[in-house]
């Protein structure tokens, strides 16, 4: 196993921590990523101004991990949380072709056996519960992946992350949370992976990961709307999509495109079902309209009153356009894509 030392972060005049030295974070888009979050240097108030150590503070700190890959017919998806009363890990590879899926879940109360490293350059994570066993890692520019069932590998897989601009945001939330997310899409992924069947798949050139890092202390009860979708077009252009609505919207937002790994900005974004299976999304600014068909959900329902979680993740076919400028037109049709919409109270 490939094992990181805090040693290896690079030295340098640039470097910048999430968290400032007056115990309050950066907010903003940032041009790059932060060397390091500084939990433990944020000063953490309840509404009434009261300042919240130890348990009360670590339960109210949410992170989590998400990585999919869309290959030629498969797509896959692998989370690792880590929100306070709980641990969840989920792993799943759906076929396309055949409709068929392999899925797995599981959750640890009060987060045992589980580790969400949330520093954004270098960081170990996993979650343990058998039979499965989650680990991502990171160290300079590559993303690690494996998932092992009674310790037989069904996900083996390096994403690289150069040549990719990185959406990096923190935004203040509620009365005083903040979140940051960051984001890449349109990744370089080699490896391979198991179908259902047994059958052994490897990653090729056209094959694509995205990640999704986000941490914070978000609002008590958080609802989102959420689009990733990663795709090549006929001119051979390497396209990626990010839209959110409902989270990190305070000062600014995580929507935009990516063509050939450079980020450009999207407006803000309304997320509207119109059935069962079909939404419609549509920027402020009137740039951007994509029709959605949704198939297979990854659902998941918790209600323990005090806390719970509705989680919907379909996949998804893209059509519609985004406008750019007047001479810059991408064009989607039927692209796959992720839709997620997510309700929890944590």
């Amino acid at each position: 196993m490939f094992i990181l030392h805090r040693s290896m972060l690079p030295c340098g005049a640039n470097q910048m921590d999430l968290i400032q030295e007056n115990g309050q974070p950066r907010y903003g888009r940032f041009s790059q990523l932060p060397t390091a979050i500084g939990l433990d240097r944020y000063i953490y108030k309840s509404p009434y101004g009261k300042i919240e150590k130890g348990w009360r503070k670590k339960l109210k700190y949410k992170k989590f991990k998400f990585c999919s890959i869309q290959h030629q017919h498969y797509s896959i998806g692998l989370a690792i949380a880590d929100i306070g009363w709980a641990g969840h890990g989920f792993f799943y590879v759906y076929d396309h072709a055949k409709h068929q899926v392999q899925e797995w879940n599981a959750i640890h109360a009060f987060a045992r056996k589980t580790c969400v490293d949330e520093q954004p350059l270098f960081n170990q994570s996993y979650f343990y519960k058998s039979p499965f066993e989650l680990d991502i890692q990171h160290a300079n520019g590559v993303r690690y992946l494996r998932v092992t069932k009674y310790g037989e590998i069904l996900l083996s897989a390096r994403i690289f992350c150069a040549g990719t601009e990185p959406l990096s945001l923190c935004s203040p939330n509620g009365i005083n949370g903040w979140t940051y997310t960051q984001k890449k899409t349109t990744l370089g992924v080699e490896g391979y992976f198991t179908t259902k069947q047994g059958e052994m798949i490897e990653f090729n050139e056209t094959s694509l990961a995205s990640l999704d890092d986000t941490c914070g202390f978000l609002r008590p009860e958080t609802a989102w709307f959420w689009l990733s979708s990663s795709f090549w077009t006929d001119h051979g252009d390497r396209i990626g999509i990010n839209l959110a609505s409902g989270v990190n919207e305070s000062f600014g937002n995580e929507n935009c495109i990516w063509i050939n790994g450079v980020l450009h900005s999207i407006a803000d974004v309304l997320f509207e079902r119109q059935d069962k299976n079909h939404w419609v999304i549509r920027s402020l600014d009137h740039k951007l309209e994509l029709h959605v068909e949704t198939g297979w959900r990854r659902y998941e329902s918790i209600n323990l009153r005090m806390v719970g979680s509705q989680f919907s993740q379909w996949q998804a076919k893209l059509t519609g356009k985004i406008l750019l400028d007047e001479n810059k037109t991408v064009v989607l049709n039927q692209e796959y894509a992720l839709l997620e919409q997510h309700y929890a109270k944590w």
